[in-house]
C-alpha cells in the first residue's frame, strides 16, 4: 500500500521535495499479537501496550522522515462478548472474539483488580490458550495477569512472578508454581511473566527485542520514554505484608510492637502483652505471622525508616536512631538486605519533586 503523505513539518528538510511516499508493510509481514483482557480489567496495562506495539516501526520512521514499517498487527479480545470491562468503569469495544483466533504469535494479558481469588475460566478457553502455546505464540502477562494465565495451566511447574503484594496469593491459589519474588520479568520457555503495574515497560520492551529485535524495542522505548526497571520489586515493596490470623494475644503484640518498634526492650513489653509463657510467645508469634519476633520487628523498623526518608531531610545516623538502631552502620545493612537498595539510594528514589523543574523559582534566580 503507498501512502502519500504532505506535511510542513518536513518541509524544512525536504525544501525539493514537497511529498514523501512511505509505503507500509505487508500485513502478511507482520507480527500477529493478541490482547486478550480480562474483567476489571486495569487499562493503563492494556491500552498502555498496545500503544507501544502498534507504533513500532511507525513513530520512530515518521519522524525521521523513514519509510513506516508496522511490526504488529494487534487484536484486542475479551472472555465473553465483544466489549471490555475495566475496573475504572471505561469500557473498550473489540471487534474480534478469541474463537475467531487460530493463531497468534504473542497473546498478552494485562493486569486486573485482584479481589482474593483467581479467574475461573471456562474449559474452551483454557483449550484455546493451551492451543496457542502449543502452537508457537509467547504467552505474556503483567502483574495480576499471572493469576489468569495460572488458570490456564500454563504456568504449572514454571517459573514466574507478580506484584510483590499479590505473591502471597498466587502461591497459595497455585502451589505448583515456581514463583520468584524478585525479578521484574519471569521467561520460562515461551510463558513469560512480569512484576507490578508499570513492569509493562519492561514487558513490552522485551517482546517487541524478542518479535522485532532490539533496534526496534530502543526506538519504542525513545518514542514513549520508558525505561527498563533497575531495582528488583523489592525496592518498592513493603516491607512486610501482613498476615491474617485469629490469634488475639499474637495480634496484641504486633499492635504493641508497631506503636513502640524504636523501643530496646520491644520484645520483653510485646511478650508481657501478649500474656503468654515466652517459649509459647515464640511459636506462636511464629506460626500466626510467618516470621519471627525479631524478623517482624526489623520489617516494621525498616518501613518505618523508608517513611523518613521520603519525607524528611533527617540524616541516616538519626533515622537509625529514631527508628531503633544505635549503630547506623548495622541498619545501612539490614536496610540493603531488605531494600535491595542503601539508604541514600531509596531517598533519591522516593523523596518528592528533586526532578521537577519549578519555572518560577528558575525565573526568580
Amino acid at each position: 500500500m503507498l501512502l502519500i503523505i504532505c506535511s510542513s513539518a518536513f518541509a524544512h528538510k525536504y525544501a525539493k521535495c514537497q511529498y514523501r511516499a512511505i509505503f507500509a508493510k505487508d500485513e502478511r509481514d507482520m507480527k500477529q499479537i493478541v490482547i486478550f483482557a480480562p474483567d476489571n480489567c486495569m487499562p493503563s496495562t492494556l491500552t498502555g501496550p498496545l500503544d507501544v506495539f502498534t507504533a513500532a516501526g511507525v513513530s520512530w520512521n515518521f519522524i525521521n522522515a523513514e519509510a513506516v514499517s508496522p511490526c504488529f498487527e494487534v487484536s484486542l479480545v475479551t472472555g465473553h462478548g465483544y466489549k471490555i470491562q475495566c475496573y475504572n468503569g471505561i469500557e473498550i469495544p473489540t471487534k474480534t472474539s478469541w474463537r475467531d483466533i487460530e493463531q497468534a504469535d504473542l497473546i498478552f494479558i494485562p493486569s486486573f483488580a485482584f479481589l482474593g481469588t483467581g479467574p475461573k475460566l471456562p474449559d474452551d478457553l483454557i483449550q484455546w490458550f493451551q492451543k496457542m502455546a502449543a502452537n508457537g505464540a509467547i504467552i505474556a502477562s503483567v502483574c495480576t495477569g499471572a493469576f489468569l494465565l495460572a488458570e490456564t495451566g500454563l504456568l504449572d511447574n514454571k517459573r514466574a512472578t507478580t506484584h510483590w503484594a499479590f505473591q502471597n496469593q498466587l502461591q497459595a491459589l497455585y502451589p505448583s508454581i515456581k514463583l520468584m519474588t524478585d525479578p521484574i520479568l519471569v521467561e520460562d520457555k515461551s510463558i513469560i511473566t512480569a512484576g507490578g503495574g508499570s513492569a509493562w515497560h519492561d514487558l513490552v520492551l522485551f517482546l517487541i527485542e524478542k518479535l522485532a529485535g532490539l533496534e526496534i524495542a530502543n526506538q519504542a522505548a525513545k518514542m514513549f520514554l520508558l525505561d527498563r526497571h533497575d531495582n528488583p520489586q523489592a525496592s518498592y515493596a513493603s516491607a512486610y505484608q501482613p498476615t491474617y490470623h485469629n490469634d488475639a494475644a499474637v495480634e496484641k503484640a504486633q499492635r504493641l510492637i508497631k506503636k513502640n518498634y524504636a523501643s530496646s526492650s520491644i520484645i520483653n513489653q510485646a511478650i508481657n502483652e501478649s500474656a503468654l509463657a515466652e517459649r509459647t510467645f515464640y511459636r506462636r508469634f511464629k506460626k500466626a505471622a510467618g516470621i519471627t519476633p525479631i524478623k517482624y520487628i526489623q520489617l516494621i523498623r525498616i518501613e518505618q525508616s523508608k517513611t523518613l526518608l521520603e519525607t524528611t531531610n533527617c540524616g541516616i545516623e538519626e533515622i537509625s536512631a529514631q527508628v531503633g538502631y544505635e549503630n547506623p552502620s548495622s541498619f545501612r545493612k539490614l536496610f540493603k538486605q531488605e531494600v535491595q537498595l542503601l539508604p541514600a539510594e531509596y531517598r533519591r528514589k522516593f523523596s518528592s519533586g528533586e526532578h521537577v523543574i519549578n519555572i518560577k523559582q528558575s525565573a526568580e534566580q
